[in-house]
């Protein structure tokens, strides 16, 4: 068995069902090796950024590895935004790239050439920061261990992305038949002090989940059932949408720096609010992490000790574990009184609702508006990605969770054109959701979804450009607006034509249409549709934590829970 053999069979064995990939020289034989291997499907994208996304979405979707393989040089530097995406929203997957031979790479790495043969990069100094491991394969009597090291590393813990750098005369060498093996760490989780958390939860009223994205990635007993053994209502971040459906009883809303009220004011409210699987990100925590649920006792889960040691948000108890450990170490516990506070949430939540009557009138179309449209009749079950930017406020806003429905965005590093990741969903059925700006960054893959006959529906947010940008320069710079749109160096096509070149059906959506009866007909048409959706250029983004210019040109934020359009003080 050669080492690329080796490799892929191992993945194969170990869950990967896919590999996505761009062909090149210096991969040649881990490309063949793919290619013999027939029960790995080979999904060819057309940038090597949308097939590490594919293989991110492939991942969360799966609770499988990832897989994304790419060849020497620019397709490996092409594959890094994806993998720094990986990386920061802990999606678990491995990109195998080819390389110069091994002894054009012992020269780099050992001398710090810039070059020395083709294309050839050391990408060990590029990509380590970014990766959980790095191996370069110079021997592959160590393949056993750099792949069993690589698995490790991406599915324990806090996930994340490894890398295998292959050089092209390895990748064909015959492997020993002994060959040393990774040896796992023993796991040094907290224990977790069931007595306390029985105390906090006995003297609660108020008590609130947030739950973030390792409450989505860590299976096991869902956020529902431990809301509801407990009696504790439910907050998610964008990274935790999917872990609870908006119809439960106990889910509130949405917080963050374009969130839902309801979820502002039951986190400032509450006097127990237990953190799952969340990193208390700005966009999420606001501007003042010090009054960050001020009245609250706070108690923190998450595997990762560094997010742990931020000193940010004042909490007061702190346990290094899985979500899954702590959900099974409480779930028993007696639960909280809180049936009078659950209600005031319901209320609250029912009281602030995110789309205004005005948006249902607006012509052209107001984004909010078409977002609940589409979200009402959106089939249980289907795979939601939501690409960068306003459109991502807006969804995830808007949209409403429905029963087996998986919520999918580019949290940390917030990457345009990430919708391309749905290609990685394969055959199920995906509604992609994109603006215009975000659609462009990965067009290339229309042709993807065309060659593979791929169920995504695509939807096109078209607001003549970057609406999220267009805002900003609006409300801070006195509307010297540049590189927001046709008007300001930014020409964007019309998607349905350039759909077509690629044989993929088109419908189009614009105010007087039929709007839900439209979206059905895209909902129900076989394999993969464009629909460009024509909305406001300069559309509402909000409820959001709004900034102020101060004299001194520095931005002052408003409350955690005074959002904008600012209420009635009462």
């Amino acid at each position: 068995m050669t080492v690329s053999e080796y490799i892929f069979d191992f993945l194969q064995k170990n869950g990967t069902d896919t590999v996505f990939m761009v062909s090149g020289s210096s991969a040649m034989w881990l490309t063949d090796a793919l290619c013999r291997n027939k029960k790995l499907r080979a999904v060819c994208n057309h940038h090597e950024q949308a097939a590490v996304m594919s293989a991110d979405i492939r991942s969360r979707l799966t609770g499988t590895l990832g897989a994304a393989l790419v060849t020497i040089g620019p397709g490996a530097t092409n594959a890094i935004t994806g993998v720094a995406q990986a990386y920061t929203d802990s999606s678990a997957l491995i990109v195998l790239s080819g390389q110069a031979s091994s002894k054009l790479l012992s020269y780099e790495h050992d001398t710090g050439i810039r070059q020395h043969g083709t294309q050839s990069l050391d990408l060990e100094p590029i990509v380590t920061p970014i990766t959980k491991y790095f191996a370069a394969v110079m021997d592959p009597a160590d393949i056993r261990y750099h792949i069993e090291r690589a698995y490790y590393e991406a599915m324990h813990g806090r996930k994340g992305p490894v890398w295998l750098d292959v050089p092209v005369d390895v990748q064909n060498k015959q492997v020993p038949v002994d060959m040393k093996g990774f040896v796992p760490p023993a796991d040094d989780y907290d224990e977790i002090d069931t007595d306390l958390l029985a105390s906090l939860l006995a003297k609660a009223k108020k008590p609130l989940i947030l739950a973030g994205g390792g409450c989505v990635s860590d299976s096991g007993i869902s956020i529902s059932e431990l809301s509801h053994a407990l009696h504790i209502p439910v907050v998610t971040s964008r990274m935790g949408i999917g872990c609870i459906c908006s119809s439960d009883p106990y889910y509130v809303g949405r917080p963050g720096s374009n969130g839902q009220r309801a979820a502002h004011f039951a986190i400032q409210q509450a006097d127990l609010l237990l953190i799952l699987g969340c990193r208390l990100s700005v966009s999420t925590i606001g501007y003042y992490p010090d009054r960050f649920a001020g009245s609250a006792v706070k108690v923190q889960v998450d595997v990762d000790a560094k997010e742990l040691a931020k000193t940010d948000v004042p909490v007061d108890y702190k346990f290094r574990t899985t979500v899954q450990n702590f959900a099974q170490a409480v779930i028993s516990l007696p639960p909280t009184d809180s049936a009078e506070w659950a209600e005031h949430c319901r209320a609250m939540r029912e009281q602030y609702p995110v789309v205004l009557p005005e948006y249902r009138t607006a012509d052209p179309m107001n984004s909010y508006y078409f977002t609940e449209l589409l979200s009402k009749e959106a089939p249980e079950g289907a795979v939601i990605t939501v690409d960068t930017g306003s459109v991502c406020n807006v969804v995830s806003q808007t949209w409403d969770l429905k029963k087996d429905q998986r919520y999918f965005i580019s949290g940390g590093l917030s990457c345009m054109g990430f919708w391309a990741g749905s290609i990685g969903a394969l055959d199920n059925p995906v509604i992609a959701l994109s603006g215009d700006g975000s659609v462009s960054m990965n067009i290339q893959e229309f042709a993807t979804l065309k060659h593979h006959h791929l169920p995504v529906k695509l939807f096109v947010y078209k607001n003549n450009g970057y609406m999220l940008i267009r805002h900003n320069q609006h409300n801070y710079m006195n509307d010297r607006f540049l590189g927001v749109g046709p008007d300001s160096g930014v020409e964007l096509p019309d998607f349905c034509r350039v759909a077509q070149a690629y044989d993929l059906q088109t419908v189009r959506i614009q105010y007087g249409d039929d709007i839900p009866a439209k979206i059905r007909q895209v909902l129900s048409m076989e394999g993969p549709v464009v629909c460009e959706v024509i909305l406001e250029e300069f559309g509402p983004l909000a409820p959001r934590i709004a900034s102020r210019v101060m004299p001194d040109g520095s931005l002052k934020a408003a409350e955690y829970d005074d959002l904008a359009p600012f209420l009635d003080q009462k």
